[in-house]
């Protein structure tokens, strides 16, 4: 490929697609970025696109190699493999880690903060390579509490992100910030209890179902935990659903949707929130975007025997 200098690569990247085909080919360069304040991990791709007049970036922070019983806790036994073989889908799984940013107006925001760059998160480096400095971010909106959804907030105890409002959902606040101490949660909470205190002021609580920035209305997503959110982008006509956790794989989570992932901390009702975002998705033909869907996590939604299907769409 011929090397681009970085002014020619921000102009062809994100709309329209040629500017979609060019992003995906230059974000697959390995380049190392060493920023001013910037962590040293190589970004590992990205990918623009509009909705509307919203501009949407994903950015892979990681990917990791996990055991697919994770999948499925109450599945039968060989069921996964089953599903998986039938999909021509490798064991064990990959599963990528995709944080999004959309830029709206005067917005630079946030969906989640991934790994952090102390557990090999890209994401810093990522938004050096793409020119967007820690300090242009306007707000960081999370959708739960675990780890390598907020793991990047802070920075040795400070705000990463200095200059953004912190956006949190009611219901998984209400639970943190309540925790009991024998909770199989009470550790990961104690990140998400260290971003209130150090936002201070800084901390917006939202409730579900309200508008929490234009464009963006969180969708009450619970099972996975607590206060598990989702999100409904809009812009000119043109709707998303970033399904954030709803489904941790794009093939297993949709072809049976009543199988419980082991990391759903009431499967039940994971499994009927699960069904309702699909069921929707599918019926009405909106695109929908998986945090851990491979990268770079967007398509559509058909209903498909008794689950659905993840048609890849970029």
């Amino acid at each position: 490929m011929e090397k681009l200098s970085r002014r020619d690569m921000l102009k062809m990247i994100g709309v329209g697609a040629l500017g979609a085909t060019v992003a995906s080919q230059v974000a697959f360069v390995p380049r190392a970025v060493r920023a001013q304040g910037a962590p040293a991990t190589t970004p590992i791709a990205f990918f623009s696109f509009a909705l509307g007049a919203m501009q949407l970036t994903v950015i892979r922070d990681a990917a990791r190699t996990q055991d697919p019983n994770i999948l499925g806790r109450n599945a039968p036994e060989g069921g996964i493999a089953q599903v998986l073989q039938a999909n021509n889908f490798p064991a064990p799984i990959n599963s990528t880690f995709n944080v999004l940013v959309a830029r709206n107006g005067d917005k630079t925001i946030l969906f989640d903060t991934g790994l952090g760059a102390g557990a090999g998160g890209a994401l810093l480096s990522t938004l050096a390579l793409l020119g967007i400095e820690r300090e242009s971010v306007t707000d960081v909106v999370f959708s739960h509490l675990h780890p390598d959804h907020v793991g990047g907030a802070l920075t040795d105890g400070a705000l990463t992100f200095s200059n953004a409002t912190y956006h949190y959902p009611q219901a998984e606040y209400d639970f943190v910030s309540n925790i009991a101490a024998d909770s199989p949660l009470a550790g990961a909470a104690n990140t998400s209890k260290a971003i209130f205190e150090a936002a201070g002021d800084k901390l917006n609580v939202y409730a579900a179902e309200t508008e929490v920035l234009p464009g963006i209305t969180p969708i009450a997503a619970y099972g996975h935990t607590p206060g598990h959110t989702a999100f409904r982008l809009t812009s000119d006509g043109q709707s998303m659903v970033h399904i954030v956790d709803a489904a941790i794989n794009s093939v297993v989570s949709l072809a049976r949707p009543d199988w419980q992932a082991n990391f759903d901390a009431d499967g039940d009702m994971a499994v009927e929130t699960r069904r309702k975002l699909f069921g929707e998705a599918a019926s009405s033909g909106t695109r929908v975007f998986g945090y851990h869907f491979p990268f770079p996590g967007t398509g559509f939604v058909i209903a498909e025997g008794e689950g659905f299907r993840f048609i890849p769409a970029m």
